[in-house]
Order: C-alpha cells, then sequence, then structure tokens
C-alpha cells in the first residue's frame, strides 16, 4: 500500500515539474510582451505625443493578471524545491531565477504604469477644485518616483517625472493665484487694507492643499506679516482709526494712521485691537488640518511678540505713579482680561502665552518698578545739572586744623543736596515699604549711587579736563556723597526689614569706587598742571651749562607760573578743604621751586650779574608764593623744597665767609638742605678759583 501512495505521489511532482518546465518559459515571454506594450503606449503619450493620456483598462488588467500568475508559480517552484527533489533542483532554482527577473521587470512596469493612471487622475482632481486630495495624490507619486531605480534610464520614466514635477508646479500656481485672488493685502506707511473674499469655499481646499504640501505656508507667513507690521504695532504704537466694511464680495479692514508720534490710550488700543480680532474670526478662521487653523498658525508666529507688545508699549504707560492712581488701576485690570479672552478665544493667544492679565495683576511691583524708574531718572537729571551752582558744607577748621570725624568746610554742587535728599527719601520710603518693595527700592539707591561714579564724569567730561574749579567740585562732590553713605550705616540701613538680610556695610564699596573716581580725576588734573609748569619752564633758558647771562624769557616763564597757580587759588581757595587746598597748592608750586633749584645747581659757571639777576626772580618768588596759602607763614609745612631754594638765594647773595658759616661743618642750615657736593658745585660756579675758595671746599665735605 505505502508504495503504491509512494508512486502516486512522485507522479505528481513529476507532473508539476512538467507544468512549470512549460509554463515558465510562457509566462516570462508574456512579462516581456506586456512590459514592450506598456512602455510603448506610454512613449507614444509622454515621449512621442501621439496619443493623449487616457485610461487603458485592458493593458492595466494584463499586467494586474500577470503579476498574479508570475506570483503564483513562484509560489509553486519554492514549495516543490522545499519538498528535497534532488533530482531536478538545478533545473528548478533556474526556474525561480527566471521568474523573479520577470517580477522585478513587471513591478517596473506596474509602477510606471501606476504614476501614468495617477497623472491622470490628479488631471482630473485639479480640474474638479479637489486640491487637497490632488496634493496628497502628487505627493505619493512623488514618493514612487524617489523609490525607483536611480540608475533607470528609460526615456519615458524621465518624462514621467518631468511631467509630475509640472502638476505639482501648475497646483500651487493655481493654489498661489487663488490665494492671492481671495486675500488682497495693501500696505501703506498712513493706510494699510486687507481684502478676504466673502463665502469662499475654495480657500479652504487652497490652504488644506498647501498646508499638506509644506508646513510652512508662504501666502500664510505673508499675512502674518502684515498683521504685525501693518496692523498691530501701528494700533499700539500710534494714533490709529480701525474702518471694516463688506462690498464687491470682500470684507475690508482699514488700518488708518491718525498721529504717528502719539499712541493712543490704552482703551482705544484694546477696541482696536478686538476689532481686528472679530474681522480676522468672521472672515479668515480656516481649518488647516484637524487640529490647526489660519488664526493658530499666525498666532503661533506673533502671540509671544504681540504679548510683549502689548504690556511694554501700552500697558506699561498705565503703572500709576501715585497712591491715588494705584487704587484707581482695577479698570486696567479689568479690561485687560477681557482683551485677553478675545486673544485666546481667536486662537492667536495659545494657552502657554506670556499672560498680559497675569502682568497687569502684579501691579504692587509694576508701581515701585515704575516709581524707581521715575527716582532714576530724577536722579540723572539732577546729575546733568552745572557743577558750579555751588553751596557750602562741613565744618569750620579749628585752629587750621580738620577734624577726622566731621567733614571739612568746602563747597559742592548744589544738586549733589538734591540728589542726597532724593536718595535719603528712597531709602526712607523702603523702611515703610513690604520686602520686595523695600528691596527694590534699595537697588534703586544702589544704581543711582554707581550711575553717579560712571555718569557725571562722562556727562562733565570736557569741564572737568579744562575748568580747575569743575574738577575740584566734582572731587568734594564724591566725598561728600560718601560721607553721608557712611552715616546711613546707623540709620536708614538698620530700619530696612530684616528678611533682606542687608548689610550695614552695603554701601561700603559705593564710598571706596567715589573716593577712588574723585582721587584719579583731580590727581590727573594736578599732574596735568605739573606737566605744564614743567613745559613752560623749558622755554625759560635754563638748560644750558653755564650761564653767562640771564635770558628775559627765565622771569617771563616764572611769572606764568605764579599767575598759573594765582587763578587756581583763586578758583579753589573757597572750593577745597583747607588741608587739601593747601597741599594741593604746596606740590604744584613744589614743582617749580625743585625745577629752578636743580637748573641752578647744575651750572658750572654763574658770573656775578647772573646771580644778582636770579637772586631778584627768586625774591619774587620768595614774595608771591607764600600768598597762594590759607597762610603765608605756612608755605614750608605744604612746599618740600622751599627751604632749599630760600637757602639757594641766600648763596647767590653770599660771600665765602657767609657759606662757611651757613655751612658750619654740615650742621648749619644750608647743610640741611643740601649734599655737601651740591653746594661745592655751587661755590665752583659763583667765585674765582682762589685760595680762599680752596679752602671753603675743603671744608664742606660729607
Amino acid at each position: 500500500m505505502s508504495s503504491y501512495l509512494a508512486e502516486v505521489l512522485s507522479s505528481c511532482e513529476k507532473m508539476e515539474v512538467e507544468q512549470i518546465r512549460q509554463k515558465c518559459p510562457e509566462v516570462a515571454k508574456s512579462v516581456e510582451t506586456c512590459r514592450g506594450e506598456v512602455l510603448s503606449y506610454l512613449e507614444n503619450v509622454y515621449v512621442r505625443f501621439i496619443e493623449r493620456p487616457r485610461q487603458n483598462k485592458a493593458l492595466a488588467s494584463k499586467v494586474n493578471q500577470l503579476q498574479d500568475d508570475v506570483g503564483g508559480l513562484i509560489t509553486n517552484v519554492e514549495q516543490i524545491t522545499r519538498k528535497e527533489l534532488d533530482r531536478g533542483k538545478d533545473e528548478l532554482d533556474k526556474y525561480v531565477e527566471l521568474l523573479k527577473q520577470s517580477n522585478i521587470a513587471l513591478s517596473l512596469v506596474s509602477v510606471v504604469y501606476n504614476i501614468h493612471e495617477a497623472l491622470i487622475e490628479i488631471t482630473n482632481l485639479q480640474q474638479s477644485e479637489s486640491y487637497l486630495e490632488c496634493m496628497t495624490k502628487i505627493l505619493g507619486v512623488e514618493s514612487f518616483i524617489h523609490n525607483l531605480d536611480p540608475d533607470l534610464q528609460l526615456p519615458v520614466v524621465q518624462e514621467l517625472k518631468l511631467k509630475v514635477s509640472t502638476e505639482k508646479n501648475s497646483l500651487l500656481n493655481t493654489l498661489s493665484n487663488l490665494f492671492k485672488d481671495s486675500v488682497i493685502l495693501n500696505p501703506s506707511d498712513n493706510k494699510s487694507v486687507i481684502q478676504i473674499m466673502n463665502e469662499n469655499e475654495k480657500m479652504k481646499e487652497v490652504l488644506s492643499a498647501l498646508y499638506f504640501y509644506k508646513t510652512s505656508v508662504t501666502r500664510l507667513d505673508n499675512v502674518t506679516k502684515f498683521l504685525w507690521n501693518h496692523v498691530f504695532v501701528p494700533i499700539v504704537d500710534t494714533t490709529t482709526e480701525i474702518k471694516t466694511n463688506a462690498e464687491n464680495g470682500f470684507a475690508t479692514l482699514e488700518v488708518v494712521t491718525v498721529d504717528p508720534n502719539k499712541k493712543s490710550s490704552y482703551v482705544e488700543v484694546f477696541a482696536n485691537i478686538k476689532t481686528v480680532l472679530e474681522f480676522l474670526l468672521a472672515n479668515f478662521n480656516i481649518p488647516l488640518d484637524e487640529k490647526l487653523s489660519t488664526l493658530s498658525y499666525i498666532g503661533r508666529d506673533i502671540r509671544d511678540n504681540l504679548s510683549e507688545l502689548i504690556i511694554k508699549h501700552c500697558l506699561q504707560d498705565t503703572i500709576p505713579s501715585t497712591q491715588e492712581g494705584l487704587q484707581q488701576y482695577k479698570t486696567v485690570i479689568e479690561a485687560t482680561e477681557e482683551l485677553e479672552k478675545s486673544l485666546v478665544l481667536s486662537q492667536i493667544f495659545a494657552e502657554d502665552t506670556t499672560s498680559i492679565l497675569q502682568y497687569a495683576n502684579n501691579i504692587d511691583v509694576l508701581f515701585i518698578n515704575k516709581k524707581c524708574q521715575e527716582y532714576v531718572q530724577m536722579a540723572q537729571e539732577l546729575m546733568k545739572r552745572d557743577l558750579h551752582d555751588l553751596v557750602e558744607v562741613g565744618e569750620v577748621p579749628t585752629n587750621g586744623l580738620e577734624l577726622s570725624e566731621e567733614f571739612p568746610r568746602c563747597s559742592i554742587s548744589r544738586s549733589v543736596i538734591d540728589l542726597l535728599n532724593l536718595l535719603e527719601k528712597i531709602l526712607q520710603q523702603a523702611t515703610d515699604s513690604s520686602e520686595v518693595c523695600a528691596g527694590r527700592l534699595f537697588c534703586t539707591v544702589k544704581n543711582i549711587s554707581q550711575k553717579y561714579i560712571t555718569f557725571v564724569p562722562d556727562h562733565h567730561k570736557k569741564l572737568l579736563q579744562t575748568i580747575p574749579q569743575q574738577i575740584a567740585v566734582f572731587y568734594n562732590n564724591c566725598y561728600y556723597i560718601s560721607h553721608k553713605m557712611s552715616g546711613w550705616r546707623d540709620t536708614h540701613l538698620k530700619q530696612l526689614p530684616v528678611l533682606l538680610n542687608i548689610s550695614v556695610d552695603s554701601f561700603g564699596d559705593d564710598e571706596l569706587q567715589l573716593r577712588e573716581v574723585a582721587s584719579e580725576k583731580f590727581d590727573a588734573y594736578v599732574d596735568s598742571q605739573i606737566k605744564q609748569i614743567d613745559e613752560i619752564m623749558k622755554e625759560s633758558g635754563l638748560q644750558k651749562p653755564t650761564l653767562e647771562h640771564l635770558d628775559p624769557s627765565t622771569e617771563k616763564c616764572i611769572r606764568q607760573c605764579l599767575r598759573q597757580q594765582e587763578l587756581l587759588k583763586t578758583v579753589w581757595h573757597k572750593v577745597l578743604p583747607y588741608t587739601l587746598y593747601n597741599k594741593t597748592l604746596g606740590l604744584i608750586l613744589n614743582s617749580l621751586c625743585l625745577y629752578l633749584v636743580k637748573t641752578v645747581v647744575k651750572f658750572e659757571d654763574i658770573p656775578s650779574d647772573a646771580a644778582e639777576q636770579l637772586v631778584e626772580l627768586f625774591k619774587m618768588v620768595q614774595t608771591r608764593a607764600p600768598k597762594l596759602f590759607t597762610d603765608p607763614k605756612e608755605v614750608s609745612l605744604f612746599v618740600a623744597s622751599w627751604c632749599k631754594l630760600n637757602e639757594l638765594a641766600f648763596v647767590l647773595n653770599a660771600s665765602l665767609l657767609d657759606i662757611n658759616d651757613r655751612w658750619a661743618d654740615g650742621k648749619g642750615p644750608l647743610g640741611l638742605e643740601f649734599e655737601a657736593e651740591e653746594l661745592r658745585q655751587l661755590v665752583r660756579a659763583l667765585f674765582q678759583n682762589t685760595e680762599r675758595r680752596a679752602a671753603l671746599l675743603a671744608k664742606i665735605h660729607d
């Protein structure tokens, strides 16, 4: 029985192999014939243009039937192969390979033909104005084409690709033109207009197709830019009038700029924005897909900027600066709430957009911020005032001595008194405020003090560099502000809310910086005066190694230097504190005295006539210089080389005996002021070489 069954099965398998041997070549031939027919037909349509595009059902049916036949044969051959028929296995493998090649060729033919049929459908869809479905079909065909073998260079395939691209561009142009005809934008400086076609059902198809093609829709982006630049910004930043009407099948919105240099009140701004939102909701709220509409698309790009614009350019202006205004602010909050509801309802705002209502509700902080801005502006205006409007401050020195714990008597700018009064007013307000407000007020005082350090030197830069009174007043101003700040440790700072954790030394850095910038500017000016004396004296004719006679320019230069210092006395005497004034004049005068001493001591020969002239010039210095000081008797306290200059004048007019007595073995007045070699040089320059001179020179030694 089993032998019989085996014979039957073997007989069946042989019959199947025979059928495959016969069927495979036939199908392969049919595939090649069909491929030729399809390509020939498509070439007639797209390459030779001798046939019009149409659906060829017979050809399509043949392609589908062949795909079924090839698929069935491949399945049969693979099943027989799996039964492990050793005999004939190589032959079956050959048929499998043949069928797979036929299947590949047939698949290509099928794809190419499907593209042809899709193009016919695309044409029909565009004619029936089914734009979204048409765009969907085009993008689907493009993906088909993208999956084709890039090495495939059949002419018909290249033409099909070109045809698909042409159809897509044609559709995009149609959509763009339809949108342009339905939404008309006319921007202008004085009047901007947007017109939207009424009852335009095509617009939904147009926009949905454009959005499906590319989620960034250029035409919608243009509307967004127009609404931002020519509608919302003018409404908030200028005085505008909004007009809406419907005529000639269009709804029209006009934004007319009444006054470009003046803002409308917040009430007018809010009303105009609501009018625009109502217009857009009624005429341009078109769905792009299930989740997105034109207005939410527009809002996505401008919502955060619009929120910031309304806050910074409108709501900020409504913040009151008085307690009375603060009580009336409730109406602004209510109006802001209504506007935000309208913005959310229109989908211009989303749930996560920066809330304009939250900003308005934060009135306590906004109020104090505005006050602080006003304080900073007031302070800056005070800093701009003329420095030379003066007032005296400080304690009068006792017996010519200043007390270290008291601020010395001097003159400061009246504006500094006003500025300090303002700062103390702010600090006093901070002691009576909540922690948040107190902290903000305290920081404002810090900011103003820092601003003085940088703003005043810059704003008054030219005067500080050229007018001596200005630099002295600025010095006093900085030190006086620093002095007053140090007094706040035991007054205002101790009264601030404990939770702020503000140190009583909080102004320590500011005090130091004020003193540093004052000293830096003042010292630089003093250095310039000393440098100026050096420049003047270079023209005095005292640079020669020998002094045969005194140049006329010598007296002129010395007089000029003294006049320079007398001018400083005129403008500084009642401005600078006692000690600083005298020390500074002493420093500048000392530079002149040192110059005279050093140049005269270096001369190798000083004739008696020249010595007499020098004595007369020194007398002029000795007479006029002490008068520069508050107490002329104190000149030697503030001019380090004053005594040396006097001793030099003595030597120029003295005999060898007088010099010997005054040297007194190095213990006399000359010994205190001159080095031995300096005095020896002077003696050699003034006196002829005699035994008496030699004797004196021998006595003068270290």
